[in-house]
């Protein structure tokens, strides 16, 4: 599923191909990607344009010249596709907008778990989702704050949006990874200190993950994502990585490396 990252990447290439440009038709070839109807889309999305984005945690907020903003989740396999040619429309391509330049802009969906949404009011969507701010934007005291709010385990709690919106289960695991934190390790056990080394690992995967791309491949070598399988070493001791669950999750880390807080 498209993380952070993936999606501030979707949200800069958006950026820099399908705003400022007239709609002139709206398709949808499965309406079941679609929250309100098509006639809605239609409606205040044609003869307007795309003129903003906003991203909150995996959601992609695209306000209009009109009175609606379009809300955007990629679920599993959702990404944007900018094209020209009508024969070059991608073959999931189940979305697309049509542009008075001639060029068309296609919402990609194989799996078909992503969707469209058009609101009124990011601020008012935020707080009836529960999300947090950004997790990328996110403060230290905030994020303490709720923290302290939780009795489970922090690896449960990292992927709670309400508490760190955008924070999907290969970046929590590299988030305990990084700051030593055993994922099985109750919130209440951890002091200001051990919650200030997460946070700080939490900025640090999120930076380095967008300044590549999100390019798995391309990140430093002490990233668990390298490693993150059972049985592989751990890039600090050379243990084996494990696998357990953590709400309902498939987590891995370092018995050695991360230790249970008590």
């Amino acid at each position: 599923m498209p993380e952070l990252p993936e999606v501030e990447g979707y949200k800069i290439y958006i950026d820099s191909t399908a705003l400022h440009k007239k709609i002139t038709s709206f398709e949808c070839r499965d309406t079941r990607l679609l929250k309100t109807s098509t006639a809605d889309f239609e409606k205040h999305l044609v003869n307007e344009e795309l003129t903003e984005t906003k991203r909150i945690g995996k959601y992609l907020f695209v306000k209009t010249s009109g009175k609606k903003i379009l809300v955007i989740h990629f679920g599993m396999t959702g990404r944007p596709n900018y094209y020209k040619e009508k024969e070059d429309r991608p073959k999931f391509g189940h979305i697309v907008l049509t542009f008075e330049n001639g060029f068309h802009f296609a919402f990609e969906n194989k799996r078909k778990f992503g969707w469209w949404d058009l609101i009124d009011s990011i601020e008012d969507y935020k707080v009836a989702r529960k999300l947090s701010d950004d997790a990328r934007d996110l403060s230290l005291e905030d994020f303490r704050d709720s923290l302290r709010k939780r009795k489970t385990f922090i690896k449960a709690v990292l992927m709670d949006q309400s508490v760190a919106a955008g924070i999907g289960n290969w970046m929590a695991d590299d988030i305990l990874y990084q700051s030593k934190t055993h994922p099985e390790t109750k919130v209440q056990a951890l002091s200001d200190k051990n919650i200030d080394t997460i946070f700080k690992a939490m900025k640090n995967v999120i930076e380095v993950a967008i300044e590549n791309d999100a390019h798995y491949p391309d990140f430093p070598e002490y990233f668990l994502i390298h490693n993150r399988k059972e049985g592989a070493s751990c890039f600090h001791s050379g243990v084996e990585i494990q696998k357990i669950k953590v709400g309902g999750r498939s987590t891995y880390f370092s018995p050695d490396w991360q230790k249970k807080a008590e």
